[in-house]
């Protein structure tokens, strides 16, 4: 028998916090919706076309930061949406607001919740635990094609993965940093509860970046991140995970076939689960300039951020996570 909500005896705090998760599940499907009837509909094409336009031709902030808005990144509502899991951010080591770095976020779990919670908004406070430095979150590419989602991404700051979106913000200036979710879509078909398992070492291309530009390596583990949706079981080599490896290679976007709970029910929805998530930033991992490093440069380094995430994640392990959790790494 499914566990339905008892919405008498649910308490308002709870209800508006599971409100503002919703408005943060339906952004995606709202704005979509909302560009299509733009498109089709006659009517709005006296606004429409000269925005594709100005989108296609001219507006290339994607590749610049973004448009950050800071009062779109303080709205109440980021409270109640941290809240209802809760997330939090611990901030273990100061970081020089004269550098730049690039943040590295682990893991990736279904949709990076603690990612958005703690860098797309000031939910947790981290304009004022990194004074001085400039966090922009990072996404795909393809997302910033499609109209009004793009402009709602940017207004949190976030920008394009790419190789010149990257070098455009980490060349900007001082406290200008990046926050990339390093293992992808590849790693949320491991993000399974309990499980913490990465797919980082084929991940060189940040680290390669940082030593381009001189940038400071942040490892970060995100506790719970893992936990707040159910997957479907697919070990490697079955025949979904195979599909699904498939599917990834054809259009860049993982299918993870996650169950989380609904509006009027505990136990099936696509809303994430209650579970506290906490996003634990280690110490910078310093790096010389080198505007054309040798690959065993570039493996140095990218083992020394393994063991400094793992240092990190067996630290916090017994705080935050459980004592008999194991970090892979593949």
């Amino acid at each position: 028998m499914p566990r339905w909500v008892p919405f008498m005896k649910v308490p308002f705090r709870r209800r508006v916090e599971i409100t503002a998760v919703l408005v943060y599940a339906l952004i995606t499907p709202f704005t979509l919706l909302a560009a299509f009837y733009a498109i089709v509909i006659p009517i709005f094409w006296f606004f429409t076309i000269p925005y594709l336009i100005w989108m296609i031709y001219y507006d290339k902030t994607w590749e610049h930061g973004g448009k950050r808005l800071e009062w779109v990144r303080n709205l109440r509502i980021w409270s109640f949406f941290r809240d209802y899991f809760p997330v939090s951010l611990v901030a273990s080591s100061k970081l020089d607001p004269k550098k730049n770095y690039i943040f590295g976020y682990h893991p990736h779990g279904i949709i990076s919740l603690g990612a958005f919670c703690n860098f797309a908004t000031n939910a947790n406070g981290v304009d004022q635990k990194f004074p001085g430095l400039t966090i922009h979150p990072l996404t795909l590419e393809s997302n910033f094609k499609l109209p009004f989602f793009r402009d709602v991404l940017m207004s949190f700051g976030m920008s394009s993965v790419s190789r010149k979106g990257c070098d455009n913000i980490l060349s900007s200036g001082p406290g200008k940093s990046i926050m990339i979710v390093v293992g992808g879509a590849a790693e949320s078909l491991d993000a399974h509860p309990g499980n913490n398992e990465l797919y980082l070492k084929r991940r060189k291309g940040f680290v390669r970046l940082a030593l381009s530009h001189g940038a400071g390596l942040v490892p970060m583990y995100s506790f719970g991140e893992n936990d707040v949706f159910d997957q479907v079981s697919n070990p490697r080599g079955s025949f979904l995970r195979r599909l699904q490896q498939k599917i990834l290679q054809i259009s860049g976007i993982a299918p993870p076939l996650f169950n989380g709970r609904g509006i009027f029910t505990y136990d099936f929805g696509l809303l994430p689960h209650r579970h506290k998530i906490v996003t634990v930033v280690g110490d910078a991992l310093e790096v010389p300039r080198i505007s054309n490093p040798s690959d065993e440069v570039v493996d140095f380094y990218h083992q020394a951020y393994i063991d400094s995430l793992t240092v990190l994640f067996n630290k916090y392990k017994d705080d935050f996570g459980s004592p008999t959790d194991e970090l892979k790494i593949n």
